[in-house]
Protein backbone atom coordinates (compact mmCIF):
# COMPACT_ATOMS: atom_id res chain seq x y z
CA UNK A 1 0.00 0.00 0.00
CA UNK A 2 1.49 3.29 -1.41
CA UNK A 3 1.43 6.59 0.77
CA UNK A 4 -0.56 8.13 -2.21
CA UNK A 5 -3.24 5.00 -2.19
CA UNK A 6 -3.60 5.22 1.88
CA UNK A 7 -3.70 9.21 2.17
CA UNK A 8 -6.07 11.53 1.45
CA UNK A 9 -4.34 14.00 -0.54
CA UNK A 10 -6.37 17.15 0.29
CA UNK A 11 -7.71 17.36 3.89
CA UNK A 12 -10.03 20.71 4.51
CA UNK A 13 -10.85 22.60 7.83
CA UNK A 14 -13.91 19.43 9.19
CA UNK A 15 -11.28 16.87 9.25
CA UNK A 16 -8.23 18.75 11.17
CA UNK A 17 -10.59 20.07 14.46
CA UNK A 18 -11.36 18.64 17.64
CA UNK A 19 -12.53 14.82 17.74
CA UNK A 20 -15.83 16.15 18.69
CA UNK A 21 -16.41 18.20 15.82
CA UNK A 22 -14.43 15.58 13.60
CA UNK A 23 -17.19 12.60 14.74
CA UNK A 24 -20.14 15.59 14.11
CA UNK A 25 -18.99 16.14 10.80
CA UNK A 26 -18.93 20.29 11.42
CA UNK A 27 -16.05 23.30 11.35
CA UNK A 28 -13.95 23.44 14.37
CA UNK A 29 -12.49 26.47 15.15
CA UNK A 30 -9.52 24.74 16.66
CA UNK A 31 -9.28 26.73 19.92
CA UNK A 32 -6.71 25.17 22.98
CA UNK A 33 -7.45 23.44 24.53
CA UNK A 34 -10.81 22.78 23.79
CA UNK A 35 -12.79 24.13 20.87
CA UNK A 36 -15.30 27.03 21.25
CA UNK A 37 -17.55 25.28 19.33
CA UNK A 38 -18.12 22.24 21.09
CA UNK A 39 -19.08 24.88 24.11
CA UNK A 40 -21.78 26.59 21.90
CA UNK A 41 -23.61 23.75 21.35
CA UNK A 42 -23.33 22.04 24.58
CA UNK A 43 -21.31 19.41 24.21
CA UNK A 44 -17.90 17.93 25.48
CA UNK A 45 -14.91 18.81 23.76
CA UNK A 46 -12.51 15.70 23.66
CA UNK A 47 -8.96 17.84 22.19
CA UNK A 48 -6.58 17.37 20.04
CA UNK A 49 -4.69 13.81 21.63
CA UNK A 50 -3.05 11.57 19.33
CA UNK A 51 -5.82 8.78 17.86
CA UNK A 52 -4.99 5.11 16.91
CA UNK A 53 -7.47 4.16 14.07
CA UNK A 54 -7.94 1.06 12.42
CA UNK A 55 -7.56 1.59 8.36
CA UNK A 56 -9.04 0.52 5.65
CA UNK A 57 -6.73 -0.24 2.59
CA UNK A 58 -9.40 -2.04 0.53
CA UNK A 59 -11.98 1.27 0.32
CA UNK A 60 -11.98 4.60 -1.39
CA UNK A 61 -8.77 6.94 -0.15
CA UNK A 62 -11.13 9.35 -0.14
CA UNK A 63 -13.60 8.54 2.03
CA UNK A 64 -12.60 8.31 6.10
CA UNK A 65 -14.94 5.55 7.04
CA UNK A 66 -12.43 3.81 9.17
CA UNK A 67 -13.65 -0.07 9.68
CA UNK A 68 -11.65 -3.51 11.48
CA UNK A 69 -8.44 -4.01 9.64
CA UNK A 70 -4.97 -4.44 9.95
CA UNK A 71 -3.62 -1.77 8.82
CA UNK A 72 -3.01 1.28 10.65
CA UNK A 73 -2.78 4.82 10.67
CA UNK A 74 -1.94 7.41 13.16
CA UNK A 75 -4.03 10.59 12.73
CA UNK A 76 -2.29 13.98 14.18
CA UNK A 77 -3.99 17.34 14.47
CA UNK A 78 -3.69 18.69 10.60
CA UNK A 79 -1.65 16.05 9.46
CA UNK A 80 -1.92 12.44 8.64
CA UNK A 81 1.03 10.00 8.67
CA UNK A 82 1.70 6.64 7.66
CA UNK A 83 3.02 4.07 10.44
CA UNK A 84 5.85 2.20 9.91
CA UNK A 85 6.26 -1.57 9.91
CA UNK A 86 7.76 -0.97 13.42
CA UNK A 87 5.06 1.33 14.73
CA UNK A 88 2.43 -0.88 13.14
CA UNK A 89 3.96 -4.18 15.00
CA UNK A 90 3.85 -1.93 18.35
CA UNK A 91 0.52 -0.82 18.36
CA UNK A 92 -0.56 -4.01 16.65
CA UNK A 93 0.70 -6.11 19.83
CA UNK A 94 -1.15 -3.17 22.14
CA UNK A 95 -4.55 -3.11 20.27
CA UNK A 96 -6.42 -4.79 22.92
CA UNK A 97 -5.56 -2.76 25.77
CA UNK A 98 -7.47 -0.16 24.32
CA UNK A 99 -9.89 -0.82 25.90
CA UNK A 100 -9.33 0.16 29.33
CA UNK A 101 -9.88 3.71 28.71
CA UNK A 102 -13.53 3.31 27.49
CA UNK A 103 -15.48 5.37 29.91
CA UNK A 104 -18.98 6.35 30.64
CA UNK A 105 -17.74 10.13 29.00
CA UNK A 106 -16.25 8.61 25.83
CA UNK A 107 -17.95 5.42 24.69
CA UNK A 108 -19.45 6.05 21.66
CA UNK A 109 -20.42 2.84 19.13
CA UNK A 110 -21.27 2.83 15.55
CA UNK A 111 -21.72 -0.49 13.81
CA UNK A 112 -19.08 -3.23 14.68
CA UNK A 113 -16.16 -1.04 16.42
CA UNK A 114 -16.37 1.58 19.28
CA UNK A 115 -14.12 4.53 19.76
CA UNK A 116 -12.92 7.71 22.43
CA UNK A 117 -10.42 10.25 22.25
CA UNK A 118 -7.84 8.04 22.04
CA UNK A 119 -8.33 5.02 20.47
CA UNK A 120 -10.71 2.89 18.31
CA UNK A 121 -11.67 -0.36 20.42
CA UNK A 122 -12.83 -3.81 19.82
CA UNK A 123 -16.50 -4.35 20.25
CA UNK A 124 -15.95 -7.35 22.05
CA UNK A 125 -15.58 -5.04 25.04
CA UNK A 126 -18.41 -4.27 27.04
CA UNK A 127 -19.21 -1.38 28.75
CA UNK A 128 -19.95 -2.55 31.88
CA UNK A 129 -16.37 -4.21 32.19
CA UNK A 130 -14.83 -1.20 30.63
CA UNK A 131 -16.97 1.17 33.36
CA UNK A 132 -14.26 -1.07 36.41
CA UNK A 133 -11.57 1.36 34.91
CA UNK A 134 -10.64 5.09 35.25
CA UNK A 135 -12.37 7.57 34.11
CA UNK A 136 -10.58 10.70 32.19
CA UNK A 137 -9.71 13.62 33.55
CA UNK A 138 -8.63 17.19 32.24
CA UNK A 139 -4.53 17.70 32.75
CA UNK A 140 -3.27 21.29 33.31
CA UNK A 141 -4.05 22.35 29.44
CA UNK A 142 -7.69 21.31 29.98
CA UNK A 143 -7.17 18.11 27.39
CA UNK A 144 -8.98 15.26 28.48
CA UNK A 145 -5.85 12.56 29.72
CA UNK A 146 -5.94 8.83 31.38
CA UNK A 147 -5.72 8.30 35.10
CA UNK A 148 -4.40 5.13 34.24
CA UNK A 149 -2.60 3.97 31.31
CA UNK A 150 -0.50 1.05 29.96
CA UNK A 151 2.99 1.12 30.35
CA UNK A 152 5.43 0.11 27.19
CA UNK A 153 6.01 -2.92 29.07
CA UNK A 154 2.67 -3.70 29.48
CA UNK A 155 1.17 -7.10 27.98
CA UNK A 156 -1.97 -8.71 27.00
CA UNK A 157 -2.51 -12.26 25.11
CA UNK A 158 -5.55 -11.59 23.88
CA UNK A 159 -7.61 -10.97 21.95
CA UNK A 160 -9.35 -14.32 21.27
CA UNK A 161 -8.00 -15.01 17.79
CA UNK A 162 -4.63 -13.72 19.43
CA UNK A 163 -4.90 -16.24 22.27
CA UNK A 164 -5.76 -19.43 19.60
CA UNK A 165 -2.51 -18.44 17.91
CA UNK A 166 -0.35 -18.83 20.94
CA UNK A 167 -2.02 -22.06 21.56
CA UNK A 168 -1.82 -23.46 18.00
CA UNK A 169 2.59 -21.73 18.14
CA UNK A 170 3.16 -23.51 21.70
CA UNK A 171 0.94 -27.12 20.37
CA UNK A 172 -1.16 -26.31 23.16
CA UNK A 173 -3.64 -29.44 24.30
CA UNK A 174 -6.02 -28.48 26.39
CA UNK A 175 -9.29 -30.75 28.65
CA UNK A 176 -10.96 -30.30 24.92
CA UNK A 177 -10.17 -30.22 21.21
CA UNK A 178 -12.00 -27.11 20.72
CA UNK A 179 -9.84 -25.25 23.52
CA UNK A 180 -13.04 -23.11 24.11
CA UNK A 181 -12.52 -22.87 27.76
CA UNK A 182 -8.97 -22.09 27.33
CA UNK A 183 -9.29 -19.15 25.40
CA UNK A 184 -12.05 -18.19 28.24
CA UNK A 185 -9.30 -19.04 31.21
CA UNK A 186 -6.26 -16.81 29.14
CA UNK A 187 -9.14 -13.92 28.57
CA UNK A 188 -9.66 -13.84 32.15
CA UNK A 189 -5.87 -13.42 33.07
CA UNK A 190 -6.37 -10.65 30.99
CA UNK A 191 -9.56 -9.08 31.82
CA UNK A 192 -8.97 -9.83 35.79
CA UNK A 193 -6.82 -12.02 37.77
CA UNK A 194 -3.03 -10.46 36.51
CA UNK A 195 -4.57 -7.16 38.12
CA UNK A 196 -5.15 -9.09 41.50
CA UNK A 197 -2.08 -10.49 41.99
CA UNK A 198 -0.93 -7.16 42.62
CA UNK A 199 -2.09 -3.97 44.57
CA UNK A 200 -0.93 -1.17 41.96
CA UNK A 201 -2.26 0.00 38.51
CA UNK A 202 -1.55 -0.79 34.83
CA UNK A 203 1.10 2.02 35.08
CA UNK A 204 3.35 -0.34 36.77
CA UNK A 205 5.33 -3.41 35.46
CA UNK A 206 3.53 -7.00 36.45
CA UNK A 207 6.06 -9.23 37.19
CA UNK A 208 3.75 -12.52 36.44
CA UNK A 209 3.03 -10.60 32.95
CA UNK A 210 6.77 -10.19 32.11
CA UNK A 211 7.25 -12.96 32.65
CA UNK A 212 4.51 -14.72 30.55
CA UNK A 213 6.04 -12.14 27.93
CA UNK A 214 9.45 -13.29 27.99
CA UNK A 215 8.18 -16.83 27.47
CA UNK A 216 5.62 -16.22 24.32
CA UNK A 217 7.49 -13.26 22.80
CA UNK A 218 10.75 -14.09 23.11
CA UNK A 219 10.96 -17.00 20.97
CA UNK A 220 11.53 -19.49 24.15
CA UNK A 221 10.79 -23.47 23.53
CA UNK A 222 7.85 -24.56 23.21
CA UNK A 223 7.97 -26.01 26.40
CA UNK A 224 8.21 -23.64 28.33
CA UNK A 225 5.68 -21.45 26.91
CA UNK A 226 2.90 -24.46 27.59
CA UNK A 227 4.35 -24.96 30.89
CA UNK A 228 3.73 -21.07 31.76
CA UNK A 229 0.14 -21.06 29.73
CA UNK A 230 -0.74 -24.19 31.77
CA UNK A 231 0.07 -22.45 34.85
CA UNK A 232 -1.76 -19.63 34.08
CA UNK A 233 -5.32 -21.95 33.56
CA UNK A 234 -4.92 -23.61 36.57
CA UNK A 235 -4.34 -20.20 38.66
CA UNK A 236 -7.60 -18.35 36.42
CA UNK A 237 -9.86 -21.77 36.53
CA UNK A 238 -8.58 -22.35 40.81
CA UNK A 239 -9.79 -18.86 41.37
CA UNK A 240 -13.40 -19.20 39.36
CA UNK A 241 -13.95 -22.70 40.73
CA UNK A 242 -13.73 -21.02 43.70
CA UNK A 243 -14.96 -17.55 43.28
CA UNK A 244 -17.49 -17.58 39.88
CA UNK A 245 -20.40 -16.97 41.99
CA UNK A 246 -19.51 -13.69 42.97
CA UNK A 247 -21.18 -10.85 42.00
CA UNK A 248 -17.85 -8.87 40.11
CA UNK A 249 -17.28 -12.04 37.67
CA UNK A 250 -18.83 -10.88 34.51
CA UNK A 251 -21.48 -13.77 33.58
CA UNK A 252 -19.29 -14.26 30.29
CA UNK A 253 -17.10 -16.55 32.71
CA UNK A 254 -19.95 -18.19 34.42
CA UNK A 255 -21.67 -21.88 34.33
CA UNK A 256 -18.70 -23.64 33.87
CA UNK A 257 -17.29 -26.19 35.89
CA UNK A 258 -14.05 -24.93 36.25
CA UNK A 259 -12.63 -27.84 38.75
CA UNK A 260 -12.20 -30.30 36.11
CA UNK A 261 -9.67 -27.96 33.91
CA UNK A 262 -7.45 -26.75 37.08
CA UNK A 263 -7.12 -30.13 37.72
CA UNK A 264 -6.09 -30.64 34.25
CA UNK A 265 -4.11 -27.51 33.77
CA UNK A 266 -2.15 -28.31 37.52
CA UNK A 267 -1.00 -31.66 36.39
CA UNK A 268 0.09 -30.59 32.96
CA UNK A 269 2.27 -27.36 34.99
CA UNK A 270 3.37 -29.75 37.34
CA UNK A 271 4.75 -32.58 34.37
CA UNK A 272 7.03 -29.84 32.99
CA UNK A 273 8.47 -28.90 36.67
CA UNK A 274 8.46 -32.58 38.00
CA UNK A 275 10.48 -32.86 33.92
CA UNK A 276 12.27 -29.86 34.26
CA UNK A 277 13.46 -30.21 37.88
CA UNK A 278 15.21 -33.61 37.04
CA UNK A 279 18.14 -31.56 34.83
CA UNK A 280 18.37 -28.63 36.47
CA UNK A 281 21.57 -28.42 37.37
CA UNK A 282 22.48 -28.92 33.44
CA UNK A 283 20.15 -25.96 32.18
CA UNK A 284 21.05 -22.49 32.18
CA UNK A 285 20.11 -20.12 34.40
CA UNK A 286 17.29 -18.51 32.34
CA UNK A 287 15.99 -22.20 31.94
CA UNK A 288 15.85 -22.51 35.35
CA UNK A 289 14.49 -19.35 35.99
CA UNK A 290 11.26 -20.26 33.85
CA UNK A 291 10.87 -23.02 36.11
CA UNK A 292 11.07 -21.25 39.11
CA UNK A 293 8.42 -18.83 37.80
CA UNK A 294 6.23 -22.21 36.79
CA UNK A 295 6.69 -23.68 40.39
CA UNK A 296 5.45 -19.49 41.70
CA UNK A 297 2.21 -19.76 39.57
CA UNK A 298 1.54 -23.21 41.06
CA UNK A 299 2.16 -21.51 44.43
CA UNK A 300 0.07 -18.29 43.26
CA UNK A 301 -2.37 -20.93 42.67
CA UNK A 302 -2.32 -22.31 46.30
CA UNK A 303 -2.99 -19.00 47.69
CA UNK A 304 -5.81 -18.45 45.74
CA UNK A 305 -7.79 -21.99 46.66
CA UNK A 306 -5.29 -22.80 50.03
CA UNK A 307 -4.21 -25.81 48.75
CA UNK A 308 -2.13 -28.22 51.15
CA UNK A 309 -0.02 -29.40 48.75
CA UNK A 310 1.68 -25.74 48.87
CA UNK A 311 5.07 -26.68 51.00
CA UNK A 312 5.61 -29.10 48.06
CA UNK A 313 5.60 -26.25 45.71
CA UNK A 314 7.66 -23.83 48.22
CA UNK A 315 10.24 -26.68 48.72
CA UNK A 316 10.89 -27.26 44.93
CA UNK A 317 10.76 -22.94 44.11
CA UNK A 318 13.63 -22.65 46.70
CA UNK A 319 15.80 -25.59 45.53
CA UNK A 320 15.72 -24.14 41.75
CA UNK A 321 16.54 -20.72 43.19
CA UNK A 322 19.64 -22.76 44.84
CA UNK A 323 20.59 -23.86 41.54
CA UNK A 324 20.59 -20.54 40.10
CA UNK A 325 22.87 -19.10 43.05
CA UNK A 326 25.41 -21.95 42.53
CA UNK A 327 25.62 -21.93 39.38
CA UNK A 328 27.69 -18.78 39.59
CA UNK A 329 26.37 -16.92 36.98
CA UNK A 330 24.53 -14.20 39.43
CA UNK A 331 21.04 -15.22 38.24
CA UNK A 332 19.43 -13.65 41.95
CA UNK A 333 21.44 -10.31 41.57
CA UNK A 334 20.25 -8.79 38.52
CA UNK A 335 22.15 -5.35 36.82
CA UNK A 336 20.25 -1.96 37.45
CA UNK A 337 19.37 -2.27 33.67
CA UNK A 338 17.74 -5.82 33.87
CA UNK A 339 15.07 -4.91 36.20
CA UNK A 340 12.09 -5.67 34.02
CA UNK A 341 13.46 -8.79 32.62
CA UNK A 342 13.33 -12.41 33.05
CA UNK A 343 16.60 -11.74 35.61
CA UNK A 344 14.45 -8.78 37.29
CA UNK A 345 11.18 -10.95 37.28
CA UNK A 346 12.73 -13.85 39.14
CA UNK A 347 14.42 -11.78 42.03
CA UNK A 348 10.74 -10.88 42.72
CA UNK A 349 9.78 -14.22 42.77
CA UNK A 350 12.47 -15.38 44.61
CA UNK A 351 11.91 -12.71 47.60
CA UNK A 352 8.07 -13.80 47.38
CA UNK A 353 9.49 -17.17 48.25
CA UNK A 354 11.53 -16.08 50.79
CA UNK A 355 8.60 -13.99 52.58
CA UNK A 356 6.12 -17.13 52.17
CA UNK A 357 8.58 -19.20 54.03
CA UNK A 358 8.53 -16.23 56.64
CA UNK A 359 5.08 -15.62 57.37
CA UNK A 360 3.87 -19.21 57.28
CA UNK A 361 6.94 -21.31 58.93
CA UNK A 362 6.55 -20.08 62.86
CA UNK A 363 2.95 -21.68 62.96
CA UNK A 364 4.04 -24.94 60.75
CA UNK A 365 3.91 -27.79 62.74
CA UNK A 366 7.52 -28.99 63.39
CA UNK A 367 7.65 -31.85 61.62
CA UNK A 368 6.36 -30.37 58.13
CA UNK A 369 8.28 -29.85 55.10
CA UNK A 370 9.42 -26.41 55.98
CA UNK A 371 10.70 -27.50 59.19
CA UNK A 372 11.59 -30.59 58.65
CA UNK A 373 14.39 -29.84 56.62
CA UNK A 374 14.96 -25.92 56.37
CA UNK A 375 15.58 -23.14 58.85
CA UNK A 376 15.73 -18.74 58.17
CA UNK A 377 19.20 -19.60 57.26
CA UNK A 378 18.73 -22.11 54.81
CA UNK A 379 17.40 -18.90 52.50
CA UNK A 380 20.01 -16.36 53.34
CA UNK A 381 21.32 -17.36 49.48
CA UNK A 382 18.54 -15.42 48.70
CA UNK A 383 19.89 -11.95 49.15
CA UNK A 384 17.97 -8.28 48.36
CA UNK A 385 21.24 -5.69 47.14
CA UNK A 386 20.23 -2.43 48.55
CA UNK A 387 21.84 -0.53 45.64
CA UNK A 388 18.63 -1.62 43.23
CA UNK A 389 16.14 -1.39 45.72
CA UNK A 390 14.22 1.34 44.15
CA UNK A 391 14.05 -0.31 40.73
CA UNK A 392 13.73 -3.88 41.87
CA UNK A 393 9.75 -5.07 41.40
CA UNK A 394 9.41 -6.15 44.64
CA UNK A 395 9.75 -2.90 46.31
CA UNK A 396 7.82 -1.26 43.15
CA UNK A 397 4.96 -3.60 43.83
CA UNK A 398 5.17 -4.25 47.21
CA UNK A 399 7.07 -1.55 49.36
CA UNK A 400 9.00 -4.52 51.21
CA UNK A 401 12.93 -3.02 51.36
CA UNK A 402 16.05 -5.55 51.72
CA UNK A 403 16.09 -3.71 55.38
CA UNK A 404 12.56 -4.72 56.51
CA UNK A 405 13.22 -8.63 54.58
CA UNK A 406 16.40 -9.08 56.85
CA UNK A 407 14.74 -7.96 59.92
CA UNK A 408 11.62 -10.13 59.52
CA UNK A 409 14.02 -12.55 58.60
CA UNK A 410 15.98 -11.55 62.06
CA UNK A 411 12.90 -11.76 64.09
CA UNK A 412 11.84 -15.14 62.73
CA UNK A 413 15.41 -16.63 63.16
CA UNK A 414 15.13 -15.92 66.70
CA UNK A 415 12.12 -17.24 67.69
CA UNK A 416 13.04 -20.38 66.23
CA UNK A 417 16.14 -20.99 68.25
CA UNK A 418 15.27 -18.69 70.78
CA UNK A 419 15.56 -21.57 73.07
CA UNK A 420 19.79 -22.13 72.72
CA UNK A 421 20.64 -19.17 72.43
CA UNK A 422 23.02 -17.76 74.46
CA UNK A 423 22.71 -14.02 73.59
CA UNK A 424 19.16 -13.66 74.03
CA UNK A 425 19.69 -9.83 75.17
CA UNK A 426 21.89 -8.97 72.79
CA UNK A 427 20.06 -10.25 69.65
CA UNK A 428 16.79 -8.60 71.06
CA UNK A 429 18.42 -4.88 70.97
CA UNK A 430 20.03 -5.80 67.42
CA UNK A 431 16.68 -6.91 66.37
CA UNK A 432 15.11 -3.13 67.90
CA UNK A 433 17.68 -1.88 66.33
CA UNK A 434 17.24 -3.25 63.04
CA UNK A 435 13.29 -1.86 63.24
CA UNK A 436 14.37 1.65 63.72
CA UNK A 437 16.58 1.39 60.99
CA UNK A 438 14.11 0.00 57.99
CA UNK A 439 11.57 2.38 58.55
CA UNK A 440 9.73 3.00 55.27
CA UNK A 441 10.81 5.93 53.42
CA UNK A 442 9.11 9.32 53.53
CA UNK A 443 6.69 9.52 50.98
CA UNK A 444 7.44 11.32 48.02
CA UNK A 445 3.81 14.11 47.07
CA UNK A 446 5.10 15.27 44.15
CA UNK A 447 4.58 11.88 41.96
CA UNK A 448 1.77 12.27 39.74
CA UNK A 449 1.03 8.35 39.52
CA UNK A 450 -1.21 6.76 42.83
CA UNK A 451 1.36 3.94 42.47
CA UNK A 452 3.93 5.76 44.97
CA UNK A 453 1.32 6.30 47.48
CA UNK A 454 -0.15 2.45 47.56
CA UNK A 455 3.51 1.22 48.04
CA UNK A 456 3.95 3.64 50.73
CA UNK A 457 0.93 2.56 53.10
CA UNK A 458 2.23 -1.68 52.12
CA UNK A 459 5.25 -0.57 53.49
CA UNK A 460 4.31 1.12 56.35
CA UNK A 461 1.66 -1.85 57.50
CA UNK A 462 4.43 -4.33 56.97
CA UNK A 463 6.39 -2.61 59.08
CA UNK A 464 3.64 -1.74 61.96
CA UNK A 465 3.42 -5.84 61.42
CA UNK A 466 6.55 -7.18 61.75
CA UNK A 467 6.84 -4.45 64.91
CA UNK A 468 3.45 -6.11 66.60
CA UNK A 469 5.25 -9.93 66.09
CA UNK A 470 8.30 -8.85 67.91
CA UNK A 471 6.69 -6.83 70.87
CA UNK A 472 4.16 -9.82 71.03
CA UNK A 473 6.00 -12.84 70.49
CA UNK A 474 9.67 -12.32 71.56
CA UNK A 475 9.03 -9.11 74.07
CA UNK A 476 5.95 -11.11 74.88
CA UNK A 477 4.29 -7.43 75.72
CA UNK A 478 0.58 -7.67 76.46
CA UNK A 479 -1.39 -7.02 73.58
CA UNK A 480 -3.77 -3.89 75.71
CA UNK A 481 -0.30 -1.99 75.79
CA UNK A 482 0.02 -1.98 71.39
CA UNK A 483 -3.35 -0.70 70.25
CA UNK A 484 -1.80 2.73 69.60
CA UNK A 485 0.47 0.96 67.51
CA UNK A 486 -2.73 -1.37 65.90
CA UNK A 487 -4.82 1.98 65.87
CA UNK A 488 -1.73 3.41 63.33
CA UNK A 489 -2.31 0.22 61.28
CA UNK A 490 -5.78 0.18 60.97
CA UNK A 491 -5.77 3.86 60.18
CA UNK A 492 -3.48 2.69 57.03
CA UNK A 493 -5.53 -0.05 56.28
CA UNK A 494 -8.22 1.94 55.85
CA UNK A 495 -6.72 4.23 53.59
CA UNK A 496 -4.99 2.15 51.43
CA UNK A 497 -8.61 0.44 51.34
CA UNK A 498 -9.92 4.01 50.13
CA UNK A 499 -7.24 5.12 47.55
CA UNK A 500 -7.09 1.92 45.86
CA UNK A 501 -11.27 1.39 45.64
CA UNK A 502 -11.23 1.55 42.06
CA UNK A 503 -8.21 -1.20 41.55
CA UNK A 504 -8.71 -4.86 41.68
CA UNK A 505 -5.23 -6.08 43.16
CA UNK A 506 -4.55 -6.92 47.02
CA UNK A 507 -1.48 -6.38 48.36
CA UNK A 508 0.18 -8.70 50.54
CA UNK A 509 -2.28 -9.95 53.40
CA UNK A 510 0.02 -10.85 56.01
CA UNK A 511 0.70 -7.34 57.48
CA UNK A 512 -3.09 -6.80 57.42
CA UNK A 513 -3.85 -10.10 59.05
CA UNK A 514 -1.60 -9.29 62.10
CA UNK A 515 -2.49 -5.72 62.40
CA UNK A 516 -5.79 -7.43 62.86
CA UNK A 517 -5.38 -10.30 65.10
CA UNK A 518 -3.76 -7.53 67.10
CA UNK A 519 -6.82 -5.61 67.70
CA UNK A 520 -8.19 -5.56 71.40
CA UNK A 521 -10.43 -2.66 71.66
CA UNK A 522 -14.46 -2.78 70.79
CA UNK A 523 -13.54 0.48 68.59
CA UNK A 524 -10.35 -1.18 66.66
CA UNK A 525 -12.35 -4.67 66.07
CA UNK A 526 -15.11 -2.42 65.20
CA UNK A 527 -13.32 -0.80 62.24
CA UNK A 528 -11.44 -4.24 61.41
CA UNK A 529 -14.88 -5.52 61.09
CA UNK A 530 -16.02 -2.95 58.85
CA UNK A 531 -12.85 -3.71 57.00
CA UNK A 532 -13.48 -7.01 56.70
CA UNK A 533 -16.73 -6.56 55.17
CA UNK A 534 -16.19 -4.18 52.76
CA UNK A 535 -12.96 -6.79 50.86
CA UNK A 536 -15.64 -9.73 51.75
CA UNK A 537 -16.96 -10.20 48.00
CA UNK A 538 -12.85 -9.99 46.73
CA UNK A 539 -11.88 -12.15 48.94
CA UNK A 540 -10.01 -15.35 47.84
CA UNK A 541 -9.98 -18.91 49.94
CA UNK A 542 -6.44 -17.80 51.71
CA UNK A 543 -8.19 -14.58 53.19
CA UNK A 544 -11.31 -16.29 54.35
CA UNK A 545 -9.83 -19.20 56.37
CA UNK A 546 -7.67 -15.82 57.64
CA UNK A 547 -10.65 -14.20 58.49
CA UNK A 548 -11.83 -17.00 60.24
CA UNK A 549 -8.31 -16.95 62.84
CA UNK A 550 -8.77 -13.41 63.00
CA UNK A 551 -12.27 -14.00 64.68
CA UNK A 552 -11.08 -16.51 66.82
CA UNK A 553 -8.15 -15.19 68.34
CA UNK A 554 -10.54 -12.11 68.87
CA UNK A 555 -12.85 -14.97 70.81
CA UNK A 556 -10.29 -16.01 72.92
CA UNK A 557 -9.38 -12.45 73.98
CA UNK A 558 -12.23 -11.76 75.19
CA UNK A 559 -12.45 -14.94 77.35
CA UNK A 560 -9.91 -13.70 79.21
CA UNK A 561 -7.26 -15.28 77.73
CA UNK A 562 -3.97 -13.71 76.01
CA UNK A 563 -3.33 -15.82 73.05
CA UNK A 564 -0.89 -15.61 70.56
CA UNK A 565 -2.37 -15.48 66.84
CA UNK A 566 0.63 -18.08 66.02
CA UNK A 567 -1.01 -21.06 68.55
CA UNK A 568 -4.70 -20.17 67.39
CA UNK A 569 -3.34 -20.90 63.80
CA UNK A 570 -1.71 -24.17 65.22
CA UNK A 571 -5.05 -25.17 66.38
CA UNK A 572 -7.32 -24.36 63.86
CA UNK A 573 -5.83 -24.19 60.61
CA UNK A 574 -2.38 -25.60 60.69
CA UNK A 575 -1.65 -25.90 56.78
CA UNK A 576 -3.09 -22.16 56.07
CA UNK A 577 -0.98 -20.30 53.42
CA UNK A 578 -0.77 -16.49 54.39
CA UNK A 579 0.67 -14.70 51.63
Amino acid sequence: MTKRESITKKGTKRFTGCWTCRRRGVKCDEERPSCKNCKAYGVECEGYMVKLCWGDNKRNPLKRTPEKNRSLILYEWKENQLLDDLQIDYFLDRIDMASVFITAKSFQSKDDFSYGPFNVFDASCSFQNARQFPEYESDSHGEIVPTSYSSPQGFFLGPESRIRERLEQASFVGLQHDLEIEVILLDFWDTYLHRILTPLDETEVNPYNLMLKEALDSSRSAEIQRALLHTVCAMCSSFLSTGAGLSFIAPEYQGVDYRQYWNFHKIRGLNFVSASYAWKEAATSEEVSFLVASIYFLLATDVLSNSDEWQIHFRGAVEALKTISDSGEGGLVPALEDQESVPGALLFFAQMTKLTYLFSTLYNVSDDVCNRHMTVSDLEFIRYPEENMAQSLMYRNTGITPGMLTCLSNIVNYLQVADFSKARDSTVMAIEQELAECEPPPFNNNMSSLNPLIVYHQAVMFHIAMRLLFMREVKLQDPDELQVLVDSGIDHIEINEEITKDIPGFGLFWPSFVICCEATSSEGQARVSSWLQTIEPHCVDSMKRGKRVIKKVWERRRNGDQVSWLSVIRELDPTLLLA
